[in-house]
């Protein structure tokens, strides 16, 4: 799926400028950084989360990120928003809550990027 598709389904709005035809396959939601450093899949994991400062945009940028949705219509921070027009990771929001997102994300065919055994 691209990211704009990603955006129509969860009602979402893009906070920089970015590709949305960049392909998304995983989705990681995630309250720790750590968690996706260790197991997101390069190039077309969507972080999904409600962390808002700068950390997010580097994990993103670490892990080649396919973006990073923030849900609850958490805003990231100024610094967050710049880093990301700087490292060209984009920047989704959406209205619905974690549960939601991930649910209707995963109904649309993206695959969790880690399974807990």
């Amino acid at each position: 799926m691209r990211l704009g598709q990603v955006i129509e389904i969860v009602g979402g709005r893009a906070l920089n400028e970015f590709n949305h035809a960049r392909q998304v396959e995983f989705g990681f939601e995630t309250a720790l950084l750590s968690d996706v450093l260790a197991h997101a899949k390069p190039h077309t994991t969507l972080i999904i989360t409600e962390i808002t400062n700068p950390q997010v945009v580097r994990t993103a940028e670490m892990v080649d990120a396919a973006g990073v949705l923030f849900v609850k219509n958490k805003m990231p921070s100024h610094d967050a928003v710049r880093l990301s027009n700087e490292t060209g990771i984009p920047l989704i929001v959406t209205r619905l809550g974690m549960f939601e997102a991930c649910g209707k994300l995963y109904a649309a065919g993206v695959q969790p990027a880690r399974r807990v055994e």
